[in-house]
């Protein structure tokens, strides 16, 4: 026999935001870089520099000594960790809230030395949400999130390419290293 549901309880149960996936993580990619990585991101910055002083490009030089400077500090200051949480509504980074309407697509991705989801909104900013994983728990969220938005194989983004074009023919650390650390 079945039992008559209360309509009211029944539509607070669908009110009812429920957590399907939490976790602990840092709140962006990090890795420590070594001595030998700033030597030569320097001495590349320097050669070009000298290249674009004969082209008179000073506004060049600066954007790209504030680009290393901006890469240096992030890499020298360790992240803080947050919480991250997928539930029936959104996707949380920490205190900030994307619902899944706001969500076009996800993919997988390595960076730096950290596993990280990364999701395209529809948003004008920020454009791509990027939260780091453990890759152990990769398969249980990639699971929980295909069932509300798709998933890409690749990173779609032009830069992402570009970035890996450029890693794969000038890499700045040594790769054998990181293959044993």
């Amino acid at each position: 026999m079945e039992e008559n549901k209360n309509p009211v309880e029944e539509a607070n149960n669908l009110n009812e935001e429920k957590v399907w996936f939490e976790w602990s993580a840092p709140e962006r990619a990090y890795q420590k870089k070594d001595r030998d990585f700033w030597v030569t991101a320097v001495a590349i910055l320097v050669l070009v520099s000298v290249i674009l002083i004969f082209i008179k490009e000073f506004f060049l030089i600066m954007a790209l000594i504030s680009v290393l400077f901006l890469y240096y500090a992030l890499s020298a200051v360790p992240p803080g960790v947050i919480k991250n949480k997928v539930t029936n509504w959104a996707v949380y980074f920490g205190e900030l809230r994307y619902e899944w309407r706001d969500l076009r697509k996800f993919w997988f991705k390595k960076s730096l030395s950290n596993q990280t989801i990364n999701f395209e909104t529809n948003l004008r900013f920020p454009r791509m949400v990027s939260l780091v994983i453990k890759p152990e728990d990769q398969d249980k969220i990639k699971e929980i999130v295909v069932k509300k938005i798709p998933l890409l194989e690749d990173s779609p983004t032009f830069v992402d390419k570009l970035t890996r074009w450029f890693a794969e023919r000038l890499p700045l650390e040594d790769r054998k290293k990181d293959k044993k650390g």
